[in-house]
């Protein structure tokens, strides 16, 4: 089996699994949002760089910059220092990790609950909410199988939410994967909705996918919050003759630095200060396409996301990114009946891939550290936004 996957998904996937865990180690209160993106984008350039040393002429990094998105924020949070919070107690925290190694893309997300104290029990809607999206996560893994419909995937996502009085969020979509591509022809929404046509096709071998499984306790219907888009990405079949010079200068400096895959702004723009002018003009031009951070509309819901990779084997299901456990402290009152047409699911087998053990970095990352420092309380912030 595992010498049917490309080695450099496996090593690509051993990469964001370590990342994943260090991140989610240092999530406690007193944390800076922005410290973990750079903390983590930190990591995957490091061990990126570390395997497949041999091969010095390949692309390799993030496939998309480190995301944390807290309580109600559904995704593509990486703060500015200016638009920053601390994680308080008892926020929902959710850290999203994508990489490549030379196009071969995995990426995972997990949710917890920043606390100081791990042993007392989180048995209220956020509960709800991570068990849905857990759950969910697993389900749809399951189903990433030969003959398999789209449309039975979204069901059962629905049914999913539903049982544990949840929404499956919007804007979060299954994506195809392949060399360089994030987001290939047979990528569709995970949440069902009657005015758009449901994908008409069945998942195939060799097929490699990811399963963002966000859900909400709030209606699932997203909206732009007022934090500025951070992570952007080129539009590579689109053309345009630009007409200002720092647009221009702005849009040269992207090509040179990146490919196809999503990444920070402000790390172009904090280098050259006099170039940020001329994202307006790109953006309008549709050279350039912004990711909004987006929340849900429902001030006080929580949002939970778990995301994974799986590949389609002609045996099943079989995943390259490993599934990290939910928290032990999370404790939902809804359970998953076995004889349940979900329990039915979550019973069926699903493969894992080996992943390679990763050398030890020469230069270590120091992790952030909790601040004692008074800010406004990040759910109540998000709420507002």
């Amino acid at each position: 089996m595992d010498s049917e996957i490309n080695p450099k998904y496996q090593s690509t996937a051993a990469v964001v699994e370590q990342v994943l865990k260090q991140v989610l180690s240092v999530v406690v209160p007193g944390i800076s949002v922005a410290s973990l993106c750079s903390y983590a984008d930190s990591l995957v350039s490091a061990y990126t760089k570390s395997v497949h040393r041999k091969e010095t002429e390949i692309e390799r990094g993030a496939s998309y910059p480190a995301t944390v998105s807290v309580n109600n924020i559904i995704q593509n949070c990486s703060p500015s220092p200016s638009e920053d919070t601390l994680l308080q107690e008892g926020d929902v925290v959710k850290i999203e990790v994508g990489a490549h190694i030379d196009g071969y893309v995995a990426s995972a997300a997990h949710t917890v609950v920043a606390t100081n104290h791990p042993g007392v029990a989180v048995e209220d809607r956020r509960a709800d909410a991570i068990s849905a999206a857990y759950y969910g996560s697993e389900v749809a893994a399951r189903m990433i199988r030969p003959g398999q419909s789209p449309r039975n995937l979204v069901k059962a996502l629905g049914l999913v939410a539903a049982g544990f009085g949840c929404t499956v969020a919007e804007d979060t979509f299954t994506c195809q994967l392949d060399r360089f591509v994030v987001s290939g022809p047979n990528t569709f929404a995970n949440r069902f909705n009657p005015d758009v046509p449901a994908p008409d096709f069945t998942f195939e071998t060799g097929e490699m996918y990811t399963i963002d499984c966000t859900m909400s306790t709030g209606s699932g219907v997203a909206r732009a919050s007022t934090l500025d888009p951070a992570v952007y990405q080129r539009d590579v079949n689109h053309q345009y003759s630009l007409k200002l010079r720092t647009s221009r200068a702005l849009f040269s400096e992207v090509c040179k630095r990146y490919s196809v895959f999503p990444f920070l702004m402000r790390d172009i723009v904090d280098a050259n200060q006099s170039i940020r002018a001329g994202v307006p003009e790109c953006v309008k031009s549709q050279l350039l396409v912004p990711f909004a951070v987006t929340m849900d509309k429902k001030a006080g819901s929580v949002v939970a996301q778990f995301k994974l990779t799986v590949m389609c084997h002609y045996s099943g299901p079989i995943r390259v990114t490993r599934a990290l456990p939910m928290a032990s402290n999370i404790r939902s009152a809804t359970m998953v009946p076995e004889t349940s047409e979900i329990g039915q699911i979550l019973a069926l087998d699903c493969g894992q891939v080996a992943l390679p053990d990763l050398p030890r970095l020469k230069t270590q990352i120091q992790p952030p550290a909790p601040t004692q420092q008074q800010q406004v309380s990040s759910s109540s912030a998000m709420d507002t936004c």
